[in-house]
């Protein structure tokens, strides 16, 4: 991304960069990533492509930037100041919440786009690196007699796996249900 996220945003900015990320929402709810040209994304932002150009190399990165926002509602930067076994089912809930109130977006969003397609690997992936750090550095992994990399990457697949199958895949389950699954899938009680 052009756009230096580490620094805050200028109004002008905060502007252009939400007006191009809900454009990319509202587009990838109504037809598929593959379709969708940085010529479209700027006729409904109503910005020229110069602009697009000053914050993005292309609809890649737009999206890209979409995951981000995502991760800031889920307060991911703030990862290293939760230290203890409990990050993991606190960022499982961050996450959930998020999934459970975007589910009418995400829903339009796969009626468009391949649940096995580059947008949903795109996201699923992005998310899956940041459970990783999180997990990397939160959590207590000394009785597992594993690489910290290992579990870590184990422990945030299963995450997205648990995410995927309620919310992508249409299998009802509340939080409560969804941390059993997620407890019983990677045998919790030896971290929390």
């Amino acid at each position: 991304m052009k756009y230096d996220l580490t620094k805050k945003p200028t109004r002008g900015a905060q502007r252009t960069l939400e007006s191009f990320s809900q454009t990319m929402f509202k587009l990838l709810s109504e037809e598929p990533f593959e379709r969708i040209s940085v010529n479209k994304i700027c006729d409904i932002s109503n910005f020229p492509r110069a602009t697009f150009y000053n914050y993005f190399d292309d609809k890649f990165d737009l999206v890209d930037y979409c995951w981000y926002v995502i991760a800031q509602e889920i307060e991911v930067d703030k990862a290293t100041e939760v230290k203890s076994n409990q990050s993991l089912i606190i960022y499982f809930d961050r996450l959930y919440d998020v999934f459970k109130n975007n589910r009418h977006l995400l829903d339009n969003i796969l009626q468009y786009n391949e649940f096995s397609g580059q947008l949903v690997n795109s996201f699923v992936n992005y998310f899956k690196d940041k459970m990783q750090t999180i997990l990397s550095g939160s959590i207590d992994y000394s009785k597992a007699g594993l690489p910290v990399e290992l579990i870590a990457d184990h422990c945030s697949e299963t995450v997205i796996l648990v995410l995927k199958w309620i919310f992508l895949k249409h299998h009802d389950a509340d939080k409560r249900l969804a941390h059993t699954y997620l407890k019983k899938l990677l045998n919790l009680d030896q971290f929390i």
